[in-house]
């Protein structure tokens, strides 16, 4: 096995064995932005053997504050973020094989490169396509790591991940808005009657807010320690940190799973039975994610 000097200090941590594992995963990626960018550098500098990145949108101005590896001559309309990780992943590590996606979630190409995958990491902005991606990786078995920064109100930020591997979930970890949730699967109609009945906006799955680079660099690492550790095997991964930068804390998760969670024990691995595959019968799913 001869591996590169690139990755002798990683080697002097988690050995050479450490290493060939992680050039033989495959993760896939979705959602390309500040914070996806940030954990995309340290998959590559760490040596995976191949990333697949799932990104539908193209920069804008708004991002250049966050978005790693963004250039200041990169043109605004006519740059897609996935050419900037591309870009990125390339420049960084020529070892690492990388393919975009350039789709959104609720595309074949999505499901199949997930499946492909033997980890899945989810930057995700809400949670209603957050709850259905964690539902595909468990359906398929896939180690599924979610990561999120948050600034929920004022005075508030920080950010956390949350590791699914078939025991303990977003779900029962109640890391998701049952009502967000609802909200989006429903249909455009199913969305006006709501509206009307409990006078809830139709365009209550909300609107971006705060986004800085620190608070993405520390939640991508928290992502990418915790990816290290398992894949290599220096440690089970901690299934919930949470970063509180207000109060410079990162906690650790106390909350059990719950022993019959449908979806990290009912779900899990239980692959086409699951018929995850009916998000794709949605249209108004991707629909909705296109007009955004």
């Amino acid at each position: 096995m001869i591996i590169s000097d690139r990755y002798d200090r990683n080697i002097r941590l988690f050995g050479a064995e450490g290493q060939q594992k992680l050039r033989e995963t495959v993760v896939t990626l979705i959602g390309a932005g500040g914070l996806g960018s940030a954990i995309c550098q340290h998959l590559a500098l760490l040596g995976v053997g191949k990333i697949f990145v799932i990104e539908d949108e193209s920069l804008d101005n708004t991002n250049r504050n966050r978005f790693i590896g963004a250039r200041a001559d990169d043109p605004i309309p006519g740059t897609h973020k996935l050419d900037v990780i591309k870009r990125l992943v390339r420049e960084t590590n020529p070892d690492v094989a990388f393919t975009g996606i350039p789709y959104c979630l609720f595309t074949i190409e999505a499901f199949s490169a997930i499946r492909e995958s033997n980890w899945v990491i989810g930057c995700l902005d809400h949670d209603g396509p957050r709850a259905v991606l964690a539902e595909v990786c468990a359906a398929y078995a896939k180690p599924y790591i979610d990561a999120a920064s948050d600034v929920p109100e004022a005075g508030v930020y920080g950010g956390r991940i949350c590791i699914t591997n078939g025991d303990g979930c977003l779900f029962c970890l109640n890391q998701l808005d049952s009502a967000d949730i609802r909200r989006f699967l429903a249909t455009d109609e199913e969305q006006r009657n709501e509206a009307a009945i409990y006078g809830v906006p139709i365009g209550a799955l909300g609107e971006s807010g705060p986004a800085v680079s620190p608070i993405n660099g520390v939640v991508a690492s928290l992502a990418a320690m915790e990816f290290m550790v398992a894949v290599t095997g220096l440690r089970a991964p901690t299934r919930l940190l949470e970063y509180r930068g207000h109060t410079s804390k990162v906690l650790v998760g106390t909350d059990m799973p719950k022993p019959d969670c449908f979806y990290c024990k009912g779900t899990w691995g239980i692959g086409a039975e699951a018929d995850v595959e009916r998000y794709l019968r949605m249209p108004h799913l991707r629909q909705r994610r296109e007009n955004a």
